[in-house]
């Protein structure tokens, strides 16, 4: 076996040691009870402990990092995501007859999550797990707009390629379409990432106010018509609210936040 792998292997076996009967170990223990080396287990110990998967204790034991909380939440978080969300994104299929999505954002990408697809013969391709460009679809201009200013600083970082007819390629005209969607709260995007496609997006708050999705509908621009966009708006705006209170998304005052109006003439679909 390669020496990574092997390293890779046993650390994995030093965090499936802990369980709930011995949820705090020391080295001792844990070479015994694993059948390893104490200066072998002492080393993976302390690169876990500084990646934060392994805590040490006051009495130099050790016990699972907070970490792996984090990282069995985002498991639980997407889960949760994609049954909280399936009704309200079945409706909104039904409703408008386009392909409609949820996606998360995974580094300078969106991911499509969940779908369902529009009944029509001509329709929009995607399919769960498909990753894009997140500055050329409406969904991930809403986890842009929303979320953490590092990941606008990253997807610059890594270079805005033309990818539809109509993509954004400066960083000036991404930062001022983030700011519009901000103060809209949904996004509509032509041709961005597919030639002859129109999507509209709208975010999706978790409990504590983070963006922590988006949905979207697209469709062909022969049926998403200028005239049709301002009520599909709603639909998919109104569909993102239904699914951010199941996630918890309330004020302060412990009531289910509400979506800004939509002003007037604001579906345009050329923007």
């Amino acid at each position: 076996m390669d020496q990574s792998l092997s390293t890779v292997s046993r650390a994995l076996q030093v965090l499936q040691a802990f369980s709930y009967e011995r949820p705090v170990m020391g080295v001792s223990e844990l070479a015994r009870r694993l059948g390893l080396g104490k200066s072998t287990v002492h080393r993976i110990l302390t690169t876990l402990v500084a990646e934060g998967f392994i805590a040490r204790t006051d009495d130099d034991r050790y016990r699972l990092g907070l970490k792996l909380h984090e990282l069995g939440q985002l498991v639980v978080s997407s889960l949760e995501l994609r049954q909280v969300a399936h009704a309200p994104l079945e409706r909104l299929r039904n409703e408008c007859g386009e392909t409609v999505h949820i996606a998360v954002l995974e580094g300078t990408d969106v991911v499509f999550v969940y779908r369902f697809e529009s009944p029509s013969t001509l329709r929009t391709f995607s399919r769960v797990g498909r990753r894009v460009p997140a500055y050329t679809t409406s969904s991930g201009k809403c986890l842009l707009a929303h979320g953490d200013p590092a990941d606008v600083d990253a997807v610059v970082a890594a270079g805005l390629r033309r990818i539809g007819p109509r993509s954004i390629t400066t960083e000036r005209a991404l930062r001022d379409a983030l700011a519009k969607v901000r103060a809209d709260g949904y996004v509509i995007s032509v041709e961005e990432n597919e030639r002859g496609v129109v999507s509209i997006g709208a975010p999706v708050f978790g409990h504590d106010g983070a963006c922590i999705a988006a949905v979207s509908m697209a469709g062909p621009t022969l049926r998403m018509t200028t005239d049709l966009v301002p009520r599909f708006t709603r639909m998919v705006r109104r569909c993102a609210l239904d699914i951010s209170i199941g996630m918890g998304f309330l004020d302060r005052r412990g009531e289910a936040r509400a979506v800004r109006p939509l002003s007037a003439g604001s579906g345009a679909a050329g923007r």
